[in-house]
C-alpha cells in the first residue's frame, strides 16, 4: 500500500495549521477580522504570481544545469 501521508503532505499539513494558528492570535490580538480577511485575499491573488515567478526560475535553473551538465 502506497503512503498517502509522505513528507510533502505532511509539511503543506503543518504549514496550514501554523498559518491558521498565527491568524487566531492575530485575531485575539487586534480582534479585527475584516482586516484579516482583507489580507488573506490579497495574499491568496498573489500566490499565482509567486508561483509563476518561482516556476519560471527554477525551470531556467534547471535548464542551465543541464545545459552545464551535458556540455561537461
Amino acid at each position: 500500500m502506497k503512503r498517502v501521508f509522505n513528507w510533502q503532505v505532511l509539511l503543506g499539513l503543518s504549514l496550514i495549521a501554523l498559518s491558521t494558528l498565527v491568524y487566531f492570535i492575530h485575531y485575539l490580538i487586534f480582534r479585527d477580522a475584516h482586516h484579516i480577511f482583507l489580507y488573506l485575499i490579497g495574499d491568496i491573488a498573489f500566490v499565482f504570481l509567486e508561483v509563476l515567478l518561482v516556476t519560471l526560475v527554477l525551470h531556467q535553473l534547471l535548464q542551465y544545469k543541464e545545459k552545464k551538465r551535458k556540455l561537461c
